[in-house]
């Protein structure tokens, strides 16, 4: 009970924000001296506690401690027992590390330094109130109690761009401590100063608090503000707080961009690790990314990777490598089996797939009692007869441009040297863009060996692998090779899938230039507005530029790059909530974003009242259908905490 309570007063002193630098500033303006602490306060660690240092640490020895962690801490215990109330040092503490030899000893000591430079950031507040009172010429000292070496500290202040004090006071360099008192009597003693002229900042209720006010130096207390209190395992609160300080530090504002730095940017980090790992293991040397999922993909690829594996950008698409396999195979089951998988099929999804504007077949549509509004459920849509009419019509026409674009791509693939052993890399789902790239090679008698890297391999994989037995691999999900997968973004397909946008038009199909280049033909860009960016192509941009400043700052810290594993679901956790779980503020960001596909322009989730779809019960339906978040059409109509996602896989159930 003593312990709970005095945890609860430890809670409640650490609660609350720091207060603005020109508050603060306000409150020391009229000291001559102001000194401040160093870890918690001018510095942050990105461990939610200093022992967690060790644990990175067993994580990367060469040499296996068992139980290293603990040892290390047992050893510094002794060593304070032993010394009290002389102030330790890191020597001190490794000669009381019994299990070690001299050799040993020497190394982790270099070791621990290492890592310890490496969590330790600025606390940009009062960082930023340390250089204030520089700027307005007060004497600023920094007094720590710390076992790290006097040399050390200065370096990291130095490489922090933290200077401009007096003087330094370190309790291992003069064996006196803050939380006895002395370490500040040497302060005032040295300097020639009365306590009533100085005032010291810190995070230590006792040491930096209440033992200057014992001195009668005035104090600020400074709360220990820490990311997250949620159990979780040391990758991830150290990601956590490598995320929370660095976005805090550079005042990140915008909330696209912070959900590209907190939520896009490590996934697609861990997503290009992970092919990278892929393309080693299979000793792969060539890579295709697909446009225009790949667009993201190859831009974080090739920030971290520079070796002998050539990558590429190959413009293609859906359409461009479907339309021109369709005479390969034109019967009407397999032509429906290779446009969209959703539930609700369109009539323009139809014409899309074969590469043909509806606008030119209203009296078509007219004769088989179609409109350009007609959509069909996808159970009962092979035993329509009147769509089977349509497209048998259509045929002719199917097959000849069909021929004609084969030409072309085949012109196209030879050009970009897509043969023998490579990769292709994609967003994924189905395979159907690896199934018609198979079946374009083998047509044309090019040797390949392809191999499939996508972010997740849906349940649909099956319709692809009828014919050819792709090698598919899903890093999110993956059906293909993993009896228990399940599908972690079918709720929200739509905002996923919009975190990955090229910046141009889908690929239609391909042309020969006057130079004998083969090139592709673009379809005007969606997210242009007379020739204006739209929300979404701006909103997007911020969000990618987050996710690609994530990645540059994670080469700059070795724990990330080199320590830390995390698999697919820890690095997904943030677009996962937004998805699957999203709040108010989540709703306001993306559920009026338009999505096109498959010749459709729908919002992400805009449901209409309810009181409408009761009158219109169909419509409902429809748009639920239709709608490429799910979770958030559900949470927007209804307005109550639910289990969305559960209801979600009930009704998938129903199919």
């Amino acid at each position: 009970m003593i312990t709970e309570l005095k945890q609860q007063v430890k809670n409640k002193i650490n609660s609350g924000n720091i207060p603005s630098t020109q508050n603060l500033f306000n409150k020391v303006k009229d000291y001559k001296a102001v000194s401040f602490d160093i870890f918690d306060t001018l510095l942050k660690r990105k461990v939610n506690k200093p022992e967690d240092v060790f644990q990175l640490m067993q994580l990367n020895i060469e040499e296996k401690i068992p139980d290293f962690k603990n040892k290390r801490i047992k050893a510094e215990e002794k060593a304070r027992l032993i010394n009290n109330p002389r102030e330790i040092t890191l020597d001190d503490i490794y000669d009381n590390f019994v299990e070690l030899d001299e050799r040993q000893r020497d190394y982790f000591k270099k070791l621990e330094l290492k890592f310890e430079k490496t969590v330790l950031v600025p606390n940009k507040p009062i960082v930023d109130l340390f250089n204030e009172c520089i700027r307005n010429n007060k004497a600023v000292f920094i007094i720590s109690d710390m076992y790290l070496p006097l040399v050390f500290i200065k370096q990291v202040l130095d490489d922090l761009d933290i200077s401009g004090y007096t003087k330094l006071y370190l309790s291992s360099d003069k064996h006196l401590t803050k939380r006895s008192g002395t370490l500040f009597n040497l302060y005032l003693k040295e300097n020639n100063l009365e306590g009533k002229n100085c005032i010291h900042i810190g995070d230590s209720w006792e040491s930096d608090y209440k033992k200057p006010r014992s001195k009668n130096i005035a104090a600020i207390h400074i709360p220990k503000i820490t990311n997250n209190s949620s159990p979780k395992k040391l990758n991830e609160q150290y990601l956590d707080n490598f995320i929370y300080l660095n976005t805090i530090n550079e005042e990140i504002s915008d909330p696209y961009y912070k959900f590209g730095y907190e939520k896009f940017g490590p996934f697609l980090w861990g997503y290009v690790k992970w092919l990278h790992s892929n393309f080693k293991k299979e000793n792969i040397k060539k890579v295709f990314f697909f446009s225009r999922d790949g667009y993201i993909m190859k831009k974080a690829y090739d920030l971290l990777y520079h070796d002998d594996i050539k990558d590429m950008y190959l413009e293609v698409s859906r359409r461009s490598l479907r339309v021109p396999v369709l005479w390969l195979n034109s019967s009407f089951e397999n032509y429906i089996n290779m446009i969209s998988p959703s539930k609700l099929v369109t009539i323009q999804s139809i014409f899309d797939g074969a590469g043909l504007d509806m606008a030119n077949y209203r009296e078509l549509l007219s004769k088989y009692g179609f409109t350009e509004k007609s959509n069909f459920d996808r159970s009962e849509i092979l035993s329509n007869k009147q769509l089977k009419g349509l497209y048998t019509e259509l045929l002719s026409e199917i097959l000849k441009k069909s021929k004609l674009e084969y030409k072309l791509l085949q012109l196209y693939l030879n050009q970009q040297s897509v043969s023998g052993k490579f990769a292709i890399v994609d967003i994924g789902w189905g395979g159907s863009m690896e199934r018609y790239l198979t079946q374009t090679l083998n047509t044309l008698h090019i040797p390949h060996d392809i191999y499939g890297y996508y972010i997740g391999v849906a349940d649909y994989y099956t319709k692809n692998i009828k014919e050819f037995p792709l090698k598919m691999k899903g890093y999110l999900f993956d059906f293909k090779n993993d009896n228990k997968a399940v599908d972690k973004r079918s709720s929200f397909v739509g905002l996923f899938e919009s975190l990955f946008l090229e910046q141009a038009g889908s690929v239609e199909n391909y042309k020969r230039e006057s130079n004998g280049q083969v090139v592709s033909n673009r379809y005007p860009y969606e997210y242009l507005d007379d020739s204006k960016p739209t929300f979404e192509l701006i909103s997007v941009k911020k969000i990618q530029k987050g996710a690609i400043d994530f990645i540059k700052d994670v080469q700059h810290d070795f724990v990330l790059s080199n320590v830390l594993k995390f698999d697919s679901d820890e690095l997904y956790q943030g677009i996962e909530q937004t998805g699957m779980h999203p709040n108010k503020k989540d709703l306001n960001l993306f559920a009026n974003f338009h999505f096109y596909d498959e010749g459709r322009d729908d919002k992400l989730a805009a449901p209409a009242g309810l009181i409408s779809y009761m009158e219109h019960p169909k419509k409902l339906k429809e748009d639920f259908l239709v709608s490429r978040w799910k979770i958030g059409f559900m949470k927007k109509m209804f307005k109550l905490p639910l289990p969305y996602q559960k209801m979600y896989e009930q009704m998938r159930k129903l199919k």
